[in-house]
């Protein structure tokens, strides 16, 4: 597929690094060994249309019945990390690459790395925090924290941490969304969660595993939300040792986006960033 950069709605930069800038994050519940990240493709030649994000207004005024009835007869053709419409790069302009960490949330997946947030912090360096709703429904307090943190963006990791997919597709051995109503439900459950609870307005959409199909994407973007990837891994689903994880830092190139973890205190992202 094509890689195509977020235009001009905003993701969080990190401070440059070693002249190509800092990542970003991506998760899974299934098994993170296994997973291995396509080469990209840096100069495509025919880029895919991207689905445009619908105005906020717009999107507020889309329902579960009206997405379920344009795309009840829609049939999907890919399946994966990197399908038609999910955002791979950022702006590359700038010299920098986007940091970006999840947290997934269930019973193995609820923790916090205080210290990786708190050396952020202290570093002054950007991210964009992808937060599931089981997570935020077990760590409150740090959610009223992150909320007014200057340096992070939080954006949606789905309600249940689901792979979405129209027609029951699963990645790692994570079931994923059975249905058009199901992808719905699994974007704005945990939409509406951090709006009525947070009053956070999430710009940015990543499914659990970080899969999706084409479908998927394209209620993503008519529900006011870019589905965001990612450019290579960072913390191979927070298994990754911390020797491991700092020269993953270095290595990559302005405009890349890395997926890692602040879910897992005792995996070596945090000391490996």
């Amino acid at each position: 597929m094509a890689h195509e950069e977020i235009p001009r709605r905003r993701l969080m930069l990190g401070g440059v690094l070693a002249g190509a800038g800092i990542l970003l994050a991506a998760c899974s519940d299934g098994s993170p060994s296994a997973r291995q990240t396509p080469s990209p493709d840096p100069t495509p030649e025919s880029p895919s249309p991207t689905p445009q994000p619908s105005d906020v207004e717009d999107s507020e005024a889309i329902t579960k019945e009206g997405i379920r009835e344009k795309y009840e007869s829609a049939a999907p053709r890919q399946w994966g990390l990197e399908v038609d419409g999910v955002m791979t790069h950022v702006e590359s302009g700038s010299g920098r690459a986007a940091l970006t960490l999840d947290a997934c949330g269930g019973p193995h997946g609820s923790g916090v790395d205080r210290e990786l947030l708190n050396q952020l912090q202290r570093r002054g360096i950007s991210a964009t925090l992808f937060v599931n709703q089981r997570w935020c429904s077990e760590n409150q307090s740090t959610m009223e924290q992150l909320v007014d943190e200057k340096f992070f963006e939080l954006a949606n990791h789905g309600t249940s941490h689901r792979p979405l997919s129209v027609d029951g597709r699963s990645a790692y051995g994570v079931a994923g969304t059975a249905s058009v109503v199901e992808v719905f439900d699994e974007i704005m459950e945990n939409q509406e969660y951090l709006a009525d609870t947070y009053e956070v307005q999430c710009q940015y959409m990543r499914s659990g595993t970080a899969h999706w199909d084409e479908i998927a994407v394209s209620i993503c973007a008519d529900l006011g939300l870019t589905a965001l990837g990612f450019t290579t891994n960072l913390d191979d689903g927070a298994t990754a040792a911390a020797e491991d994880v700092t020269p993953a830092m270095y290595d990559l190139t302005p405009g890349g986006i890395r997926p890692g973890h602040f879910n897992q205190p005792a995996a070596g992202t945090g000391q490996g960033i």
